[in-house]
């Protein structure tokens, strides 16, 4: 069940939605808080990497840096289409985790989990709590019931972007990442102008949003972006090539330890804190 504000109803999970090109290498504070979460030492972590083209390699990676933080256990759950998402083998080493997290990479490559029997139990289990859900990159705009699949167009039309089902994790936002650093407003407006109920979250790279209880904040060194184009002035053009007729669309820039609630679209600057 989910409540209206997309998050799910009871005593929920938390997802951890990173931009991307999250740090591996110098203390890695965004990937310490999501082993913090799952578990610490007692942790189960299973790495989804069917993003990538390399998921050994990616598996290797993630599985050092999670050691180094101080969770033994990472299963790689491998995934070639979509009768291993919908097998016995991945959800029988779905149903011990404590922690799912999604790589980057192409998240076209991950429309073979929409719909599926994995993507059934992540929605079960982050709303019956105990599972935190962390994606970065492509596993960042999968979490949405929209994900974002591509476009670099500079204006804003119906042309700029392309999208696709996602997970359905976090139902009314659509996530993109690598924001500020590839200069995707232009991309996340023309989003949001084709489906102005759903909030755009542009995330910076080794950024991240966590997410639980109706609200999330903003953790890492760079800026979250959110347009809300709820009671915006939209006009479509006849041709999905010509320029979005867009006004009155909200713009907010959060950076870390600022805090937004989903329900009322608001935003504010959370309690001080040392925590990245």
């Amino acid at each position: 069940m989910e409540d209206d504000d997309g998050c799910h109803g009871g005593d929920p999970g938390r997802l951890l939605i990173i931009g991307g090109a999250e740090d591996r290498r110098h203390g890695a504070p965004l990937l310490e808080r999501f082993v913090e979460l799952s578990g610490g030492q007692a942790a189960r972590i299973v790495l989804v990497t069917a993003a990538t083209g390399v998921p050994d390699e990616m598996h290797a990676d993630y599985e050092r840096v999670f050691r180094r933080l101080g969770a033994d256990q990472t299963i790689p759950l491998r995934l070639r289409g979509r009768s291993d998402a919908d097998g016995d083998d991945a959800a029988k080493i779905l149903q011990g985790a404590t922690g799912v997290f999604i790589s980057g990479g192409d998240q076209s490559r991950l429309r073979a989990l929409v719909g599926s029997r994995i993507n059934d139990i992540l929605r079960d289990r982050l709303s019956a709590g105990g599972l935190v859900i962390a994606g970065s990159s492509a596993g960042a705009t999968a979490m949405g019931r929209t994900m974002i699949l591509g476009g670099e167009r500079p204006d804003v039309s119906a042309a700029a972007v392309r999208t696709g089902p996602g997970l359905g994790l976090i139902p009314k936002m659509l996530i993109d990442m690598h924001f500020g650093e590839r200069g995707r407003l232009p991309r996340l407006l023309s989003a949001v102008a084709l489906d102005p109920d759903h909030l755009g979250v542009g995330i910076d790279e080794n950024t991240g949003i966590l997410v639980g209880q109706g609200q999330f904040e903003v953790l890492g060194s760079g800026t979250v972006t959110v347009a809300d184009a709820e009671h915006a002035t939209v006009v479509h053009p006849a041709g999905d090539d010509d320029p979005i007729t867009l006004f009155g669309v909200r713009l907010q820039l959060l950076p870390r330890g600022c805090i937004f609630n989903i329900e009322t679209r608001e935003a504010a600057i959370g309690p001080a804190h040392d925590r990245y």
